[in-house]
């Protein structure tokens, strides 16, 4: 009896430290009070950068999550920090400069409309690019190697909005965190034109070459999906009615079953 009793002690204590070794797999690290990402540095490698808008700051921290620089950014009056973008280093360079692409906008309450800009700089602040318009920004790297920043740039003065789109050649090379096999390809959405939307907008896509029956997906502030619409071409677009929606932001992506976009941000007025 007492044989029985030492063998099942022994077994609910290894069920026990079994099932807390499983639990404690996942592990809070750390937590922000901003948005922030990965990137993975060409020379000085894995580094975690936040996006304060209030102050208008890059903070980059190390993997163990101890502040490692802080880049100001130049931001006008009465404008705001959108997007932090490619932080890198021999990317927009070829010195081993630690730079940034950000986005900014200011909001033009009397002709109720948005307006965006993007600069590229050096860590010091020295400006590399300016680029007026630009909302949305992304890498492309071809086959023969060459590096691709597409920039698209909107004028939401006038109504209908013009886009123009921007072909810069980058002089470095682009060094991703991603383990996506779409890397290299256009994997990001389009921009929504127009943006802000009163009646119907479309929502441009274009799906990898090994992405098929995807799914574009819109969510509204609380992550309630609001739709999906069933994308099979590479290249398309989703028109949408929106004048029955109530106004405020909104989110859309693509999603197939090994495959999810980034994250595109949609205003109705």
């Amino acid at each position: 009896m007492r044989t029985k009793q030492i063998i099942f002690i022994f077994f609910f204590a290894t069920t026990l430290l079994g099932s807390h070794s499983v639990q404690s797999q996942i592990q809070l690290e750390k937590t922000y009070s901003h948005s922030g990402t990965y990137s993975h540095l060409a020379v000085s490698g894995d580094k975690f950068f936040v996006m304060d808008v209030a102050l208008a700051q890059c903070r980059v921290f190390d993997v163990n999550h101890n502040l490692w620089k802080t880049i100001n950014l130049s931001v006008p009056a009465n404008n705001y920090l959108y997007d932090l973008k490619f932080l890198s280093e021999n990317l927009f360079t070829t010195d081993n400069s630690l730079c940034i692409a950000y986005i900014y906008y200011s909001y033009n309450e009397t002709g109720q409309y948005y307006s965006y800009n993007a600069k590229i700089i050096k860590e010091n602040g020295t400006l590399l690019r300016e680029i007026p318009g630009c909302q949305y920004m992304y890498i492309d790297v071809l086959a023969n190697g060459s590096v691709k920043l597409i920039t698209y740039s909107y004028d939401y003065s006038v109504y209908p909005s013009t886009i123009q789109t921007g072909v810069f050649s980058l002089p470095g090379t682009f060094v991703s965190t991603e383990k996506n096999p779409y890397i290299g390809t256009k994997a990001n959405l389009g921009s929504a034109i127009p943006n802000p939307a009163r009646e119907q907008v479309s929502l441009p896509y274009h799906l990898p070459n090994n992405c098929k029956n995807a799914r574009l997906l819109l969510h509204d502030m609380n992550g309630k999906r609001l739709g999906s619409w069933n994308v099979t071409d590479q290249n398309g677009q989703v028109n949408l009615q929106v004048a029955s929606y109530p106004r405020g932001t909104y989110f859309y992506r693509i999603e197939a079953d090994d495959y999810q976009s980034a994250t595109g941000k949609l205003v109705l007025q």
